[in-house]
């Protein structure tokens, strides 16, 4: 039953990412464009091109990973099984970050986020998303745009079934959901003394 959950969850993530809208003008922050927020969620490309990222593969990303104990290590390959979470780092002008996080048994629940630092480390807009499989079986996004003295000048959050893709209110036991990632600077990323 898990399994068959989390292919629909995968499955619904990918598609979602096939049909981000373009997205709006944003002068302030000097991060891009930040992707629209219509229940939707960006590729890395695209959420790269309005962060100023102009090479998103893999290969030129520097890979963090936490393992179950809590220590944060630079890895070249994929995540070991007791990895709790891995970070993606891009560095250009500016910086974009991809987190992922599986925070329950057998990834009942999972926290993942984009997100987009100017040259001068101060976060533009970021992307978080976080999936509870058992108890809602739904995925809250939550878009975040900032100006470049820090103030929030846009947030807008949704809740999609994971079932059926369609929007919902958002369910009582969103409340136990942990926060949406408050990172205003790159420095604060818990992994940035392994980004030097």
């Amino acid at each position: 039953m898990k399994r068959a959950a989390w292919v629909g969850a995968s499955a619904l993530m990918a598609a979602m990412c096939t049909a981000q809208a373009a997205p709006p003008s944003h002068s302030e922050g000097g991060g891009g464009n930040p992707p629209v927020m219509e229940g939707i969620m960006p590729s890395r490309t695209e959420f790269g091109q309005g962060c100023g990222i102009q090479d998103t593969s893999l290969e030129s990303a520097r890979g963090f990973r936490r393992s179950a104990d809590g220590e944060w290590a630079v890895f070249h390959g994929g995540a070991g099984a007791r990895d709790s979470e891995m970070a993606r780092v891009w560095r250009e002008s500016n910086w974009m970050v991809d987190m992922h996080g599986a925070l329950g048994e057998g990834m009942a629940t999972m926290h993942t986020g984009q997100m987009c630092f100017d040259p001068q480390g101060r976060i533009t807009h970021m992307i978080d998303r976080y999936m509870e499989m058992i108890q809602c079986g739904c995925i809250r996004f939550t878009l975040v745009v900032f100006s470049p003295d820090g103030r929030v000048t846009r947030r807008q959050q949704r809740f999609i079934t994971i079932a059926t893709g369609t929007e919902i209110e958002a369910p009582e036991v969103a409340k136990e959901f942990p926060d949406v990632w408050d990172f205003r600077k790159v420095e604060q990323l818990p992994f940035y003394a392994l980004v030097k």
